[in-house]
């Protein structure tokens, strides 16, 4: 396991964001189905604090692809290429990505039009 400092993880997580700019965070069901496609701002991001990166608002459109429980999100830069793959959760959850409830929903309402 690799513990990093809030010293350390704020300028990576910086870096990570600026590479973001203008990307997309698939969103993977178990069977590696996606089932939704989120259109980073530009820029994606906020300033890492406290080791968090805090993504700017997702532009309101049709993300919603198909039915179904998200767990994995696959983070693209602006030319797709795969920056991060990591679990997804709600916000009670210890997932990398976590998700309030009502976007959850608002995605899940969106693929069942």
């Amino acid at each position: 396991m690799i513990v990093l400092t809030e010293a350390a993880s704020n300028p990576m997580l910086d870096a990570l964001a600026r590479r973001m700019d203008g990307g997309t965070i698939e969103l993977l069901s178990d069977a590696g189905e996606t089932i939704a496609v989120l259109r980073l701002a530009n820029p994606a991001a906020h300033d890492a604090i406290g080791s968090t990166l805090t993504l700017n608002p997702i532009a309101a459109e049709d993300a919603a692809l198909l039915q179904g429980r998200a767990t994995t999100a696959r983070v693209l830069s602006a030319d797709s290429e795969e920056l991060l793959l990591c679990d997804v959760g709600d916000t009670d959850s210890d997932a990398v990505v976590k998700f309030a409830d009502q976007v959850a929903a608002s995605l899940v309402a969106k693929a069942e039009r």
